[in-house]
């Protein structure tokens, strides 16, 4: 993403004359706009997030989540920017700056939680309101999310300082930080956001809309093209996995839940720099797409068609 740049899709209606005739020509029109909205995924790249779990890896569950409101605010034609848009690693110091410099009013910032707790934190600014995170909070409750906290804190030794660094550097821009759940809940988070991580990220779309006065619109059911993966029928005691060739640099990963093409990746593993790689198949959920678990982004799903190099072979466990 070009830092203080938005490009979002309109549409030109020219005439043209040609002999004695008019034709009309309908083209995009791709133009530099300023965002409302910027999403930050929380941490990425060399940072894991400590909300990460033997279920997902914090950084791309953020990213997943992350994406998916991106897409969504798009949908509703609210300008939108995001810190990053792939497996990158971001200091603090750069974060606040894209955000600080993003052009955009208001920030919400991705997360999950750690602690062995349940529930949602939410966290504003002390220096602005908490109508946002508010309505962000009864939206969550309705579907279905318990929320734990609803808060802003000052450093411990300057009251004037905000806590967090989020939204002590980021100047003017209003920043919300969303912790969905406890990766390590001592009750149900784990289950909820495996299940439900998508109402969740539809439901701060909704609530940003009632705070923003934007028009808010229901989104288009996936569910057709969307199939959920089932697990691979095995032999006891004998696993299918998944070798990719070391000829490969780069391999694209797709989130779960979500139907795998161009633009929906969360990131990229390596074979080359590996001698190859290889993963134990857990399912499929499209033709030559697989689900597989890596160290760095958690449960994912792969295209490897055959003709790709990927070579599948059943294993002992």
């Amino acid at each position: 993403m070009v830092q203080n740049q938005l490009f979002t899709d309109r549409w030109r209606i020219s005439r043209k004359k040609s002999k004695s005739k008019w034709t009309i020509e309908i083209q995009k029109d791709v133009h530099e706009v300023e965002p409302v909205l910027i999403i930050d995924p929380g941490h990425g790249g060399e940072e894991i997030g400590s909300g990460s779990n033997a279920n997902w890896i914090e950084k791309a569950i953020n990213l997943q989540i992350s994406h998916y409101q991106y897409k969504r605010f798009n949908e509703l034609d609210i300008p939108v920017a995001m810190t990053r848009t792939t497996d990158e690693t971001i200091s603090k110091d750069e974060r606040a700056r894209r955000i600080r410099e993003s052009g955009a009013k208001y920030c919400i910032s991705n997360h999950i939680n750690s602690g062995g707790r349940d529930g949602v934190d939410i966290i504003y600014s002390i220096y602005s309101e908490d109508t946002l995170s508010r309505i962000i909070a009864e939206e969550l409750q309705l579907e279905g999310q318990n929320i734990r906290k609803v808060y802003s804190k000052s450093l411990p030794n300057n009251p004037k300082e905000d806590l967090h660094y989020l939204n002590r550097e980021t100047e003017n821009v209003q920043t919300t930080i969303i912790k969905y759940g406890f990766a390590d809940s001592n009750q149900d988070d784990v289950i909820q956001l495996k299940k439900h991580w998508k109402n969740y990220a539809e439901a701060v779309v909704r609530a940003f809309c009632r705070y923003a006065g934007y028009q808010y619109i229901e989104p288009v059911s996936e569910e057709e093209d969307f199939i959920d993966f089932e697990p691979l029928e095995k032999e006891e005691g004998i696993v299918q996995v998944l070798q990719l060739p070391a000829s490969e640099t780069e391999w694209r990963i797709y989130p779960i839940g979500v139907k795998p093409t161009d633009g929906k990746e969360i990131g990229v593993i390596h074979p080359n720099k590996f001698n190859g790689l290889e993963y134990r198949i857990l399912g499929t959920s499209y033709p030559n797409v697989y689900i597989i678990q890596t160290s760095n982004f958690g449960i994912v799903q792969i295209i490897a068609h055959p003709d790709s190099g990927a070579v599948l072979k059943p294993s002992k466990q």
